[in-house]
């Protein structure tokens, strides 16, 4: 349990500094741009330009910092964080992005703390980051009378408050009573002004204040550990402990391996080795029923080991404990692999869908964690360590998944272990076809041209769906046979979209079919 209270030592400095204006500065040079970047403009490449922006804002307001090798070295992690947006807009993209810029504002302004203790910064970073721009404005309002610069600028702008609203309402007045200044106001174009002052345009310049000044600058809520409470249980049992001292380590761990060894042992039979399973039950039901359940069991196991070879636990100083460990991790990492293989088989049978496709990672990750568990114990690692590595993993795995196209590999997939292009297994969906999107158009040419086993009908509904897919990216007039592509600034530019664009501008029209069966 911790006691969460804000930074006494951010408290204590006054807001009105050279840093903090700077910062402020920066800010309005932000909204700025992302108004020019946003404003009635489709997401794209606009994103990615914008967040550069940020990362060289933040690195801008610590000129003294440019040689730091630590400094480059975040500002090519936060570089490199933002790349998968170039490829196209996502939700893993935007994460990793922001991720990196995280890192590089916590380490850039003395904030980011050693390895293992990085989710604790992340966090305390996080918690304060929504109400930054709030608070810190408050605060400058308050102290902004007590200072040189801040008295000047609050003063001036009390003097010409009464001055510019009373001068408003006369010119409408003198504009309403005399023709000629009403014609001068006119040609001064006070509808753009009228412009700037929308509603929605203004909340989108509060959105990407409070989103920015986090990042500018940066400040960690601080918690300080309370007293820990000595009580006894499996995270702090007494030496002589019966419920969860070594004996009952040991004794778990024996049975455990054994009941793994059973399940290891069926895989080997079944999966691996192909051996005929009972009758009535195939293949693809065996891999089904026991896919996400071994994962779990994985998630448990691991979580077991976890309180077993706790920080001057019993099972600690146990050669024999740590050998079972050893060999149950090993187990759960080999359950993982049949896991795996248990998928595969499955989608053999019935195609790959995008929750497949993110099962398979959360299984390649539960197994990435085991092995790091392995790693801890064996150099004696912390928990904090543990945890961080495993955010490390993630964020590499969200990293790689932001360039690859899933609707595209899916729809290729899919199309090529259908029934209608081998003689065997199911026939493509057309409805999950569809809700892939324009996407899946290369796939469907692919299968209109040589699905073989594919009767006239099959042929004639998958080459009506290929055309409204088409029609939802291009203009294709009926009447010259000319196509174009829907008109779109370059805001919402994307290298995955170039492609798919280019590819239509080629290939417009759905290919010639190939000879049906019937």
């Amino acid at each position: 349990m911790t006691d969460l209270t804000q930074d006494s030592g951010a408290a204590d400095q006054s807001i009105w500094n050279r840093r903090t204006l700077a910062a402020g500065a920066a800010l309005a040079a932000l909204i700025v741009l992302g108004d020019v970047l946003f404003w009635h403009q489709a997401g794209g490449v606009n994103v990615l330009v914008f967040l550069i922006a940020v990362i060289f804002g933040i690195v801008a307001l610590y000129p003294n910092r440019f040689g730091d090798g630590n400094t480059v070295l975040l500002l090519v992690v936060a570089l490199v964080g933002t790349m998968p947006l170039f490829e196209t807009l996502s939700p893993w993209g935007l994460l990793t992005a922001q991720g990196g810029i995280t890192l590089l504002a916590l380490g850039i302004s003395g904030h980011l703390p050693r390895f293992e203790d990085w989710p604790g910064a992340f966090t305390r970073f996080g918690v304060l980051a929504p109400l930054r721009l709030v608070g810190d404005g408050l605060r400058a309002l308050s102290e902004g009378g007590r200072q040189k610069a801040g008295g000047r600028l609050l003063r001036a702008a009390l003097v010409w408050l009464v001055p510019v609203a009373f001068a408003v309402m006369f010119a409408w007045l003198f504009a309403t009573a005399n023709p000629v200044i009403e014609l001068a106001l006119r040609a001064i174009r006070l509808d753009r002004l009228l412009d700037l002052l929308d509603p929605a345009r203004i909340v989108l310049w509060c959105l990407i204040a409070l989103l920015c000044w986090p990042f500018l600058a940066p400040r960690l809520l601080q918690w300080t550990a309370l007293p820990q409470v000595q009580v006894q249980g499996p995270a702090l049992p007494r030496t002589e402990s019966l419920i969860f001292g070594r004996a009952a380590i040991r004794n778990s761990l024996l049975v455990f391996n054994a009941m793994f060894a059973v399940q290891t042992a069926l895989d080997l039979i079944y999966l691996w080795g192909g051996v005929r399973l009972p009758d009535g039950m195939s293949h693809a039901e065996y891999a089904h029923r026991g896919a996400y359940p071994l994962i779990v069991t994985a998630i448990l196991a691991g979580a077991f080991v976890l309180a077993a070879m706790r920080t001057n636990g019993p099972g600690k100083s146990s050669p024999l404990i740590r050998s079972l460990v050893y060999l149950w991790i090993a187990q759960n990492v080999w359950l993982v692999v049949s896991s795996l293989l248990r998928l595969e088989l499955y989608v053999e049978v019935y195609y790959l869908s995008e929750m497949r496709i993110a099962a398979a990672i959360w299984m390649g990750l539960v197994g990435i964690g085991l092995v790091l568990i392995v790693v801890k114990i064996a150099l004696d690692k912390s928990n904090k360590w543990l945890v961080t590595s495993n955010m490390v993993a993630l964020s590499l795995t969200l990293w790689g998944v932001s360039w690859l196209d899933l609707q595209s590999l899916i729809a290729v997939y899919n199309v090529r272990h259908s029934y209608e292009m081998r003689g065997e297994g199911l026939p493509l969906d057309q409805y999950y076809t569809s809700d892939l999107g324009p996407a899946a158009i290369p796939a469907l040419d692919e299968f209109l041209t040589s699905a073989r086993f594919a009767s006239l009908s099959s042929l004639t509904t998958f080459s009506l769906l290929r055309g409204e897919l088409t029609d939802r990216v291009l203009y294709r007039d009926p009447s010259g046979g000319e196509v174009y592509l829907f008109r779109q600034s370059w805001h919402g530019w994307t290298w995955r979209g170039d492609r798919l664009n280019q590819y239509l501008l080629q290939h417009p029209f759905a290919p010639d079919t190939a000879d049906a069966i019937d």
